[in-house]
């Protein structure tokens, strides 16, 4: 078998791309617009046998035909017409197959079972590597390789595997908006041949990832899948979302979003390798945020600042329930600080701070950065409900009451070594708090302030951080 290194490293940043039934009038040509709209720079191949050119390139009967190098090839053609695109494939020595095809074991028939049997002993016999069926291929900017011509096109640190279609655009696309930019993400679909232990050992080898993001339905060879994220999780984060898989769904199983099958096993499975688990997509968004941007914590000490008292009672409860403690203000801060200007100022100095009468002025973000950089105060700074606070304000005032939080807390993140993060709450109008999130969010992303909807979720993604940290430490003193 192939070298898998080598064989991904073709698909990721590929020279060549050939997309089988990307001529007119055949499902491809969706697909070669896209790559061609992603930015890809190297030779595409459309092949179908209806035309003679797409798009201004040659198009080929076979991928046989085609005269040179063929690093990957992309499949959209019927599912009877993949197993003679397979041995093409193999004549040509093809780096790897992407099978966006669908209607095979995932539908639950005979056929569509005994097509995808054929694919993966073919596979097998031919060192052909195979992704799919049913999935959506790769994204890796730097490659210039897209399933949509949207996503951002730089590139970042974080890797992502995925099983699900769904879910894959689901996350990538929400992760991208909130900031977070991917070194290569996989779809992999039906995992007859390339499967999560491939991928997982890959990205323990990749230079351009930090951090792997895992959404699994379910796992080929355990004993197998168990080495692979145990040596990954020693050097990298892994962050592993378990799904359910798409036969159970169509018996009425929860869904994605709905709920995820983390039982007492899984999560043991994840606290033996080093790995963290997160329960829905919106947790996983929440994570690969953290892990892009947020400096890690040395403890679990967090400070509260808001303007509003009750949601600070109430973030209280969730951090104290995600592990974390709220320590009180210590004397020689206090006395430095100097408590009858606070009072004046209509801030009470506790932990969670309430400044409820002094809005967010200048004075108030001096007092954090103070509070925040003290040795022995706080690990991790959080700014809570600016939405909330300035909501009465007229829209234009309003506005400027954003650029001005979002100006001192980068001012704040760029002066003082320790994390700090904001929590944007929900307000009545969905559509005003989510341009007023996108406003604090896009600038603070930017220069590695995570922003985050609720205080519950933030505390869970920080949790999660720390938890991987705290898992590698007793890994390594346990040797």
């Amino acid at each position: 078998m192939t070298n898998n290194k080598e064989v991904f490293d073709r698909v990721f940043v590929p020279r060549s791309v050939a997309i089988a039934g990307g001529t007119p009038r055949e499902p491809g040509q969706l697909v070669l617009e896209t790559v061609l709209a992603s930015g890809f720079r190297g030779d595409i191949y459309p092949v179908g046998s209806e035309a003679r050119e797409v798009s201004g390139r040659k198009a080929y009967a076979s991928v046989t035909d085609i005269p040179g190098l063929v690093d990957y090839v992309i499949c959209c053609t019927p599912a009877a017409a993949v197993l003679p695109l397979l041995r093409d494939c193999a004549a040509k020595q093809v780096g790897a197959v992407a099978i966006l095809t669908a209607g095979f074991s995932e539908s639950g028939t005979q056929e569509g079972i005994r097509l995808e049997q054929e694919i993966s002993a073919l596979a097998q016999t031919t060192g052909v590597r195979v992704m799919g069926p049913n999935c959506l291929g790769v994204y890796c900017p730097r490659g210039g390789m897209s399933f949509d011509s949207r996503l951002p096109g730089e590139s970042g640190r974080m890797g992502f595997i995925c099983q699900g279609r769904e879910a894959f655009i689901h996350i990538i696309r929400a992760a991208g908006h909130r900031g977070v930019r991917f070194s290569k993400a996989i779809s992999y679909g039906n995992a007859c041949d390339i499967n999560e232990s491939d991928l997982l050992e890959y990205f323990a080898q990749d230079g351009d990832t930090d951090t792997v993001a895992a959404c699994i339905e379910g796992v080929r060879d355990g004993p197998r899948f168990i080495r692979a994220l145990k040596n990954l999780s020693r050097v990298k984060p892994v962050i592993v979302l378990k799904t359910v898989p798409i036969s159970a769904r169509r018996r009425g199983g929860p869904t994605l979003v709905e709920g995820s099958d983390s039982g007492p096993v899984w999560n043991a499975l994840l606290e033996q390798t080093g790995a963290v688990g997160v329960n829905s997509a919106e947790e996983m968004v929440d994570a690969m945020v953290t892990f892009s941007m947020l400096r890690v914590p040395r403890g679990r000490r967090v400070g509260i600042f808001g303007a509003a008292g009750g949601a600070s009672v109430l973030a209280t409860d969730a951090w104290a329930g995600a592990g974390f403690m709220l320590p009180p203000v210590p004397t020689e801060l206090r006395a430095a600080l100097d408590d009858g200007a606070m009072n004046q100022a209509g801030m009470i100095l506790h932990n969670p701070l309430d400044f409820s009468m002094a809005g967010y002025t200048g004075f108030f973000f001096d007092v954090v950065k103070k509070m925040i950089a003290h040795e022995d105060f706080v690990d991790v700074g959080m700014i809570h409900n600016p939405s909330g606070h300035g909501a009465w304000l007229p829209w234009a005032a309003f506005n400027g009451l954003i650029d001005s939080i979002t100006d001192s807390v980068i001012g704040i993140h760029r002066e003082v070594s320790k994390p700090m993060a904001l929590v944007m709450q929900y307000i009545a109008s969905r559509r005003y708090w989510q341009k007023v999130f996108d406003d604090l969010q896009v600038p603070c992303s930017e220069a590695g302030v995570p922003v985050y909807y609720s205080m519950a979720s933030a505390a869970k993604a920080i949790d999660r951080l720390l938890l991987y940290y705290e898992r590698r430490a007793m890994a390594a003193e346990a040797g």
